[in-house]
């Protein structure tokens, strides 16, 4: 069985605890150049962006910003632990989790694991994905990893952009992005990523509704304490840590969890709370890219993407993120 992990240690800031390299992050990157300057040394050189391929760079250069930790300071994961869903015991019945379904089989990788981690490259079947979590955005999404008949593996850089998390892929160390859906530097820079059905929701509807799915574990190798959030003070304030060109979209609260969902000339933004109160809590919209059909709990605490056709990219995230990398999205009216 595998038991809560309870580890002591970590710095308290602001009543946070943080531990390990996540604590660079809270702190305004005084030690690394980060928390709102480009990535670049004390000394003005650019040697963080040399461990990268930064060719055909499809962003400005001076809007990256380091977020503290070094590259692979987060470790991204691969072939998680896992273990069957009815034999969890390690997570509350309100911890979310990001769940995935391919090929008959179910996988859940609960938040808690993934603030620490970001992305977890798995594979269910022959469905080769990463599952990707940003907690600066609260985006959460799936993406196939299989690019021109190559499996990737993806990393955390240590960079973002509109404080969202930029990847890297570890057979060129060009950089990818979450929210704008693409490499945005390197040989396949341009290059979207393939987008796959995705469920955020709470542990204990995840269970119900998939009980013969797995759960990755918190059984890592790394010394990490799984029982804290680092970024509760973040998610409870007003603000954001890092530069975002859509915080001054005042549509919407900055953190307002939004489902976006994007495809070529067509950018929508879906506030979770406006699915959830929908008639049973299911939008169907017919859109330019064709339909899109979501699902929300009563609470809003789980969310689903149930239909969208193909080559149509979705996410989970807070509003200032969507905005700041779709600056032209409408808002779902459900008058329209």
């Amino acid at each position: 069985m595998h038991r809560k992990v309870k580890i002591a240690g970590g710095a308290g800031i602001a009543g946070v605890v943080l531990s390990f390299g996540i604590v660079l992050l809270f702190l305004n990157g005084a030690l690394t150049g980060g928390g709102g300057v480009p990535a670049r040394d004390a000394g003005g050189s650019n040697s963080f962006f040399d461990q990268f391929d930064m060719s055909d760079l499809r962003v400005p250069r001076d809007e990256i910003h380091r977020g503290g930790p070094p590259k692979d300071g987060i470790p991204a994961l691969t072939g998680p632990d896992v273990v069957p869903v009815d034999e969890v015991d390690f997570l509350e019945n309100d911890d979310r989790v990001l769940g995935v379904s391919f090929e008959g089989e179910s996988r859940a990788y609960p938040i808690r694991l993934l603030n620490w981690h970001e992305a977890v490259n798995d594979r269910l079947g022959d469905t080769y994905f990463t599952a990707i979590y940003c907690p600066l955005c609260d985006s959460a999404s799936v993406f196939d990893r299989r690019i021109d008949g190559e499996v990737f593996e993806f990393g955390i850089s240590g960079l973002l952009y509109n404080s969202n998390v930029l990847m890297y892929d570890r057979i060129h160390d060009a950089l990818w992005s979450q929210i704008a859906f693409k490499a945005i530097s390197g040989p396949h820079a341009g290059l979207p990523l393939g987008h796959l059905p995705w469920k955020l929701s709470t542990f204990d509807q995840w269970r119900a509704d998939h009980p013969g799915s797995t759960v990755a574990t918190f059984n890592t190798g790394y010394r990490r304490n799984y029982e804290r959030n680092p970024y509760e003070a973040y998610f409870q304030g007003e603000g954001l840590m890092f530069p975002a060109k859509g915080g001054s979209d005042d549509r919407l609260p900055e953190k307002e969890p939004v489902v976006g969902v994007q495809a070529e000339g067509f950018a929508r933004a879906y506030p979770v709370e406006q699915v959830a109160a929908a008639p049973g809590g299911r939008v169907v919209d017919e859109t330019p890219a064709g339909r899109i059909v979501l699902e929300a709990s009563a609470d809003g605490g789980s969310i689903r993407v149930v239909e969208k056709p193909e080559g149509v990219h979705t996410v989970h995230t807070f509003w200032f993120a969507w905005a700041s990398f779709h600056p032209d999205t409408d808002l779902f009216d459900p008058e329209r």
